[in-house]
C-alpha cells in the first residue's frame, strides 16, 4: 500500500498545491498579516508539539497543523505573485497622457515570416508628470520591414504605443491565451510598427541564457551543415534542441493523433535518454561510496548541460530538475527515493513559481512520470515471455501504458481526444528517438571533426524520415483518433482516484479496494450519464465572435445547424482554435449542417426566409450590406435580433423602418471604426445594443 508517511515530501506537496488551488480559483485577497501570522503559529506550534508531546498518539496534530500552515503558504505564495497588489504594477497604472515607455528584451526574441515576437520587461514610463518606475511584462509584436533593427535578448528599447491588456477569449471554451500569458505574469500586449519604437542601448542579460542562445543558433547552423533539411530538420530541431518554431502543423497534428507528441517535446523523455546514457558510460564509477558520488556530480553537469544545450525551455528545466532530485535521492539510497524525489522537485518548482500547477506540461510530465513509477511494474508482471525481444517489446509496451493510463483525464479534459494506437506509435517511437537523440547529439558533440559529423547527420536524417513515415501512416489507419471525448474537471479527477484504487489492487490485491473502486466507478458513469441527458435536453442559439466572420449556431440536443459565412467552412483552424472545445464541452457533433446567409432553410427546427430565420420561437434579423430592402413595408416586422453584419454603413434610422426588436447586435465582420459608429447611434437612438466585439459571444438559452 502506498502509505504517505513514507513519503514526507507527497504530504508536505498536497496540502501547498490545494493552498495554490484555492488562492486562484476564488482570487479573494486575505491579508498578509493573517496568512503570516498563520504559517509563523503553526512552525512555533510543530517545535512545541515536538519538544513538549513525544507521544506518537499526538501525531495527528502534528499533520494538522503542517497541512494547515502550509496550505497558509500555498495561498501568501500566489498572492505574492498577484500583480494587484502591487502600486508599482503598469496594471495598475491609470495614467492616460503616456509619451513613451521604456522596457528591456527580457528573452530571446521569436522570429515569424512576417512579425517577430518580444517579451519586454518594462522599466519605466514617462507621462506629463515625468519619468516614474513601473513594472510588468509585456508582449509585444514588430513588423520584420527593416531587417537590421530586429532587437536581441537584452536590447533597451523605447516605444510609444500603449500596450493593451490582453482580451479575454470571446467565445466559450475557446482557448483563453489572456489566462495562459497571465499565469507567466504577463497581462498586456502590444503591436509596434516601424517608426513607434528604436533600440536605444543594452541592458542586463543573464550569462546563461546568452550563452544558452549562442549555442542553439550555432547548433542549428551544425544540422543544416551536416545534411538536415525541409521537414526533416524542423523535427530534429525540436526534438534535439527543443525549438519547434517552424514545425509544420500537419506534422504537429499527426504526432499528436499517433499519442507522440511528447517526443517533439524536450522534457523528462529526452533528459532521461541523456542520463541513461551516461549513467551506463560511467557504470564502473558504482563500485565504492565515493565514486557513486562523482558519478552523480558528473551526471549532475551533463544534464544540466543539456538543458542548457536546448535553451533551458521551462520543460527541460521541469524535467532536469526532477532527475537532479531523483539523483539525489538515489545517492542517499533512501527507500521510496523516487516518490520522494519527484514530490521535492514539485515542491521546488511550486515554491519559485506557483502558477505552474496549473501549467498543463507540469501535470503531464508529473503524471507521466507517477504513471511509469506506479503502474508499470505491476502491469508488466500481468505476462511472462521467455523470448527476449518479445519481452522488451512487452517492457516498452507496459511504459507507454502505464504512461497514458495517467495522463488520459488530463488528456480528455484538455485535449478532448484519445490516440487509439499509442501502444503502436510507442513501440517504435521510443527505440528511435533514442537512436535519433544518440546520433543527433554525436553529431552536435564532433562537428568540429571531419567526414563523421556528416555521416552522423545523415544517419539521423534517415532515422527522423522513418519516425515521420510511420507517423503519418499511423494517422492514416482507421479510427487512429477518437475525438469529441470531453470529460469534466471532476470527472477526470474522479478518474485519478479510480486510478490510485487500481494501483492499489495490483500491489494488494482486490479485496479492501473492490467495493470503493465500484463506488468511484459508479460516480463516474453517474456523472456522464447526467450530463448526457442534459445535452439531449439543450436548445440554444449562440452568435460566436470571430474575426472577419459571422457565425450562428443553432443547438437543439446533440445537434446543431450553423448559419455561416462559406470561407469559414473551409477555415480549419479558426474552427479548430474558438469553436471545436465548445461542441465537444456541449456533447454535439463537429460536422454541423452548414447553410449560408443567402440561402432558403426549411429544416424541422430553424426556418429561414429572407434575412429572418426563426428557431425555437426566437427570430433574429440578418442585416448586411448588399441585402438591405429598397422599399419601405407598410408594418415594422417584429423580430427579437437584428444582426448586422459585414461592413454596413451606419443606418440605425433606416433600419428602425423595416424591424422592430429587442436587441441590435454587432459581429466581428463589422470593422472596428463602423462598429463605434453603430454605438454611438445606438446609445442616442437608447437602443439595447450587444456588442460582440466587447461582450463575448451572443448566447440565447431555451
Amino acid at each position: 500500500m502506498i502509505y504517505l508517511h513514507k513519503y514526507p515530501f507527497v504530504r508536505l506537496v498536497i496540502p501547498y498545491s490545494i493552498g495554490i488551488w484555492i488562492a486562484n480559483r476564488f482570487q479573494t485577497e486575505i491579508p498578509w498579516m493573517v496568512l503570516f501570522a498563520v504559517v509563523t503559529a503553526g512552525m512555533v506550534s510543530l517545535f512545541a508539539i515536538a519538544f513538549w508531546f513525544r507521544s506518537y498518539s499526538f501525531r495527528w496534530i502534528y499533520g494538522v497543523l503542517l497541512s494547515v500552515m502550509l496550505l497558509a503558504a500555498g495561498i501568501m505564495n500566489i498572492q505574492s505573485y498577484n500583480p494587484q497588489y502591487k502600486s508599482d504594477h503598469f496594471l495598475n497604472d491609470s495614467s492616460t497622457s503616456t509619451h513613451y515607455f521604456v522596457a528591456r528584451i527580457a528573452e530571446n526574441p521569436e522570429r515569424k515570416e512576417r512579425t517577430t515576437k518580444l517579451l519586454l520587461e518594462l522599466h519605466s514610463i514617462a507621462d506629463s508628470n515625468g519619468l516614474k518606475p513601473v513594472e510588468g511584462m509585456v508582449l509585444a509584436y514588430v513588423n520584420n520591414e527593416n531587417q537590421a533593427a530586429i532587437p536581441s535578448y537584452g536590447d533597451i528599447i523605447v516605444f510609444s504605443r500603449r500596450p493593451e491588456r490582453t482580451a479575454p477569449p470571446l467565445n466559450p471554451a475557446q482557448f483563453d491565451f489572456a489566462s495562459f500569458l497571465a499565469r507567466k505574469g504577463i497581462f498586456h500586449q502590444v503591436f509596434l510598427k516601424e517608426g513607434e519604437w528604436h533600440i536605444t542601448g543594452k541592458g542586463y542579460t543573464n550569462p546563461l541564457f546568452v550563452v544558452a542562445y549562442l549555442m542553439r543558433d550555432y547548433l542549428l547552423e551544425v544540422m543544416k551543415e551536416n545534411g538536415l533539411e525541409g521537414d526533416v530538420l524542423h523535427v530534429a530541431s525540436a526534438i534535439l534542441l527543443g525549438y519547434d518554431d517552424h514545425l509544420p502543423p500537419y506534422l504537429r497534428k499527426s504526432y499528436t493523433a499517433a499519442g507522440g507528441m511528447h517526443v517533439l517535446c524536450v522534457s523528462g523523455l529526452h533528459v532521461g535518454v541523456i542520463f541513461l546514457i551516461f549513467s551506463f558510460i560511467l557504470k564502473s564509477l558504482d563500485r565504492g561510496k565515493k565514486t557513486r558520488y562523482i558519478k552523480t556530480v558528473f551526471l549532475f553537469i551533463i544534464i544540466w548541460f543539456y538543458a542548457l544545450l536546448t535553451g533551458l525551455s521551462p520543460s527541460v528545466q521541469r524535467a532536469a530538475i526532477m532527475i537532479s532530485f531523483v539523483l539525489f535521492g538515489q545517492l542517499l539510497a533512501r527507500k521510496g527515493y523516487l516518490i520522494n524525489s519527484l514530490s521535492a522537485s514539485a515542491f521546488l518548482l511550486l515554491f519559485i513559481d506557483p502558477y505552474t500547477l496549473f501549467h498543463i506540461g507540469f501535470q503531464l510530465s508529473y503524471g507521466a512520470v507517477l504513471g511509469i513509477v506506479l503502474l508499470q511494474k505491476p502491469v508488466y508482471n500481468l505476462l511472462y515471455f521467455k523470448n527476449k525481444v518479445v519481452n522488451i517489446i512487452w517492457e516498452i509496451t507496459t511504459v507507454a501504458i502505464a504512461a497514458q493510463a495517467v495522463t488520459t483525464p488530463f488528456v480528455l479534459h484538455y485535449f478532448h481526444q484519445f490516440p487509439t494506437y499509442f501502444m503502436l506509435s510507442n513501440l517504435f517511437l521510443v527505440p528511435l528517438s533514442f537512436v535519433i537523440i544518440v546520433s543527433g547529439m554525436g553529431l552536435l558533440l564532433t562537428s568540429f571533426l571531419p567526414f563523421l559529423p556528416w555521416i552522423l547527420g545523415k544517419f539521423t536524417s534517415a532515422m527522423i524520415f522513418i519516425m515521420n513515415y510511420l507517423i503519418l501512416w499511423i494517422e492514416q489507419l482507421p479510427y487512429a483518433v477518437f475525438r469529441e471525448l470531453y470529460i469534466t474537471r471532476t470527472e477526470s479527477l474522479i478518474l485519478i482516484v479510480a486510478l490510485f484504487l487500481i494501483i492499489q489492487i495490483f500491489n494488494h490485491g482486490i479485496r479492501n479496494y473492490l467495493l470503493p473502486l465500484l463506488i468511484i466507478v459508479t460516480l463516474f458513469f453517474s456523472s456522464v450519464t447526467l450530463r448526457n441527458i442534459q445535452q439531449f435536453q439543450q436548445s440554444r442559439m449562440v452568435v460566436y465572435g470571430l474575426n472577419r466572420y459571422t457565425a450562428i449556431d443553432f443547438i437543439y440536443g446533440k445537434e446543431h445547424i450553423m448559419l455561416a459565412d462559406s470561407n469559414l467552412m473551409k477555415d480549419e483552424f479558426a474552427l479548430g482554435f474558438n469553436l471545436e472545445k465548445y461542441w465537444s464541452q456541449s456533447g454535439i457533433t463537429s460536422k454541423p449542417v452548414w447553410f449560408e446567409k443567402d440561402d432558403i432553410v426549411n429544416h424541422s427546427h430553424i426556418k429561414k426566409e429572407g434575412q429572418v430565420i426563426s428557431f425555437n420561437g426566437k427570430t433574429i434579423a440578418l442585416w448586411e450590406k448588399d441585402n438591405r430592402k429598397k422599399i419601405v413595408p407598410p408594418k415594422k416586422l417584429r423580430v427579437d435580433y437584428v444582426l448586422i453584419t459585414g461592413n454596413v454603413p451606419e443606418r440605425l434610422q433606416e433600419l428602425l423602418l423595416y424591424y422592430e426588436f429587442d436587441y441590435l447586435v454587432l459581429d466581428l465582420s463589422l470593422p472596428v471604426w463602423n462598429a463605434d459608429k453603430w454605438k454611438a447611434e445606438a446609445i442616442a437612438s437608447k437602443v439595447n445594443l450587444y456588442d460582440i466585439r466587447q461582450s463575448g459571444a451572443l448566447i440565447v438559452n431555451f
